[in-house]
């Protein structure tokens, strides 16, 4: 059993992670990581998960675990990336919104333990995004469009996995538009426009779930990795390639 300690614990996606997990037989979550001053803190998970009665909420982990999966938002991500150097665990990390600062230091720190970078852990989006990136090494002269429709409650625009697939084809976050409406469900889409053709490419997500099943795939793909930087585009080539 790979065990996991998880940051965002009280969160839509963390809630969606503890919820397949429970279902997966090879992934348990041991540690449920809130903030400090969320009102989650020291809260029984029984009140919204009844095989869990009895586990708490806490803001830090306290029993062992293998490695961390990160789906707290974008406050605070120095204070968590502190708390990684600490516990010298590997890191998955699904947080969106962050800063370039931040990211950079993510990397760096991936010298010392391995580090996992996946703001969008759709097994789908990943074979996208390894496609424009073999399309983005041909001779071709495109209008590259990009739009995302997300959530209206989602913070950051354009989202992160906009951002990933612009610069899989090399393209402008100009080139990306945002929509932020309803509850849930988001898509993204990717146009590239000629005067002799289009090619159009559209992920659409119903729910959070396939974000959860996702990211379990990368824990059991990511588990006992030496230290390095990895990525989607790292799991997709080692397993489909």
């Amino acid at each position: 059993m790979i065990k996991v300690c998880l940051y965002g614990a009280s969160g839509k996606m963390g809630h969606s992670f503890i919820s397949e997990s429970l279902k997966d037989g090879e992934v348990e979550v041991t540690n449920f990581i809130v903030k400090s001053d969320s009102k989650f803190s020291n809260v029984d998970l029984g009140k919204d998960f009844e095989e869990l009665k009895g586990k708490k909420y806490s803001s830090s982990p306290h029993e062992a675990f293998d490695l961390i999966v990160d789906f707290a938002t974008a406050d605070d991500v120095f204070g968590r990336i502190e708390n990684f150097k600490s516990l010298k665990k590997p890191v998955i990390f699904c947080s969106t919104g962050v800063s370039d600062a931040d990211i950079l230091t993510l990397k760096n720190l991936s010298s010392e333990i391995p580090i996992f970078i996946a703001p969008n852990t759709s097994i789908y989006i990943g074979l996208i995004q390894n496609f424009l990136k073999k399309l983005s090494r041909m001779p071709f002269n495109h209008e590259i469009k990009i739009t995302e429709k997300h959530h209206e409650s989602k913070k950051d625009q354009p989202s992160g996995t906009a951002v990933e697939l612009a610069d899989n084809l090399n393209a402008e976050k100009e080139s990306i538009e945002s929509i932020r409406e309803g509850n849930d469900g988001n898509w993204h889409k990717i146009q590239l426009i000629s005067d002799l053709e289009e090619l159009e490419l559209t992920h659409i997500a119903s729910n959070r779930t396939i974000y959860a099943q996702g990211a379990l795939k990368i824990v059991k793909w990511f588990y006992q990795k030496p230290k390095n930087l990895y990525y989607m585009q790292t799991l997709i080539e080692d397993l489909y390639e």
